[in-house]
């Protein structure tokens, strides 16, 4: 192993136990974008994914290159920007045959020839079983990956390339595989709800990001926070009013354990990693793995909320600012929205 290869293990060893989960989970699917009937016939979907460079602005004005996936049938001049960061859900139907293509279109990797292959994607998702074939994509190639959906839930698509850097510049996203019943997270009644919100959970460090390919990452510091690749008060609120169920969808993007709070209500913890729990818990905090998905069901009380925003859903770690002090963006921010009417 080289010393590139060491440093990117030592250093990212939360996010290399996320492809530990990745076998956990019976064979399903994923692809589409905002699909809405969960009723609708199982057919074969096809995607594409344009795993690609650019940049997103923070809170503070502080600009941060950054990679992702972008769905476009053609990777010319897709960028990554603010709007398309990490991306909206891959929505799929519960029996749905699934051909995910995804090209790479990274810069080509500085690094001397000796260094492992130049970024190339290696494009998984934990809990899923792709039909045989290509696993990954060299810089200006392409991959197609084959599976059935043949579980609902909420999963985490990601590239395990370059010993989890490409991950934490930003090649992550969500994956929601919807029940053959409309409003259901999963096949069973009990997981009914009327409003749904998924929260992909991730952090940036603009020091590594600007230089992905040599920087040690035994200094990895973040000091922004995201949600859905916005730190607040940029992050989008979830509109639900009393009486209503919201179905929380988190993913863990992120390089470490994240514990996301609910001030003034509980959430029911439904599921873990796409599998039902055989004994649901309601809780006010709860606390994901890296590379972890959970299913959550709260219900909007009739009580007042504790803030004139709403019902604040925040890291209970604190990590509510953006950037660094004396910043005048420094707080309140990061890894912060509301459920509001």
């Amino acid at each position: 192993m080289s010393t590139y290869e060491q440093k990117g293990s030592l250093a990212m060893r939360a996010l290399a136990l996320k492809k530990t989960r990745a076998l956990l989970v019976l064979a399903m699917a994923s692809a589409g974008f905002a699909v809405t009937s969960s009723t609708a016939s199982a057919a074969p979907v096809a995607i594409d994914l344009c795993a690609s460079n650019g940049q997103i602005t923070m809170p503070d004005t502080t600009v941060v290159p950054v990679w992702g996936f972008v769905q476009t049938a053609s990777c010319a001049a897709n960028l990554v920007n603010d709007t398309n960061f990490p991306g909206a859900p891959l929505v799929v139907n519960e029996g749905d045959v699934v051909t995910i293509n995804v090209t790479n279109a990274l810069p080509p990797d500085p690094a001397p020839a000796t260094d492992p292959p130049d970024h190339t994607v290696r494009f998984e998702i934990p809990g899923i079983t792709f039909d045989p074939g290509g696993t990954d994509a060299a810089v200006g190639a392409t991959v197609s990956r084959t599976f059935t959906a043949s579980a609902p839930g909420t999963y985490e698509f990601q590239s395990a390339g370059d010993a989890g850097r490409q991950e934490a510049m930003g090649l992550y996203g969500a994956l929601i595989v919807r029940s053959a019943t409309a409003n259901q997270a999963y096949d069973v009644p009990s997981t009914g709800y009327d409003v749904e919100a998924t929260l992909v959970l991730s952090a940036i460090d603009p020091n590594f990001n600007a230089a992905p390919d040599t920087f040690d990452l035994h200094g990895y510091r973040a000091t922004y926070w995201l949600i859905n690749g916005k730190a607040y008060p940029d992050t989008a609120g979830i509109v639900a009013t009393a009486g209503q169920r919201v179905l929380l969808r988190y993913v863990n993007g992120g390089f470490d354990n994240t514990t996301m709070l609910l001030l003034g209500m509980h959430e029911r913890v439904l599921a873990r990693d796409a599998r039902l729990l055989n004994n649901p818990f309601d809780a006010d905090a709860e606390t994901l793995p890296a590379g972890a998905t959970e299913d959550a069901i709260a219900t909007v009380p009739s009580t007042a909320p504790p803030s004139t925003s709403g019902f604040p859903l925040y890291n209970r770690q604190l990590h509510v600012t953006n950037g660094t002090a004396p910043n005048p963006a420094y707080a309140p921010g990061g890894m912060l929205t509301f459920i509001h009417p």
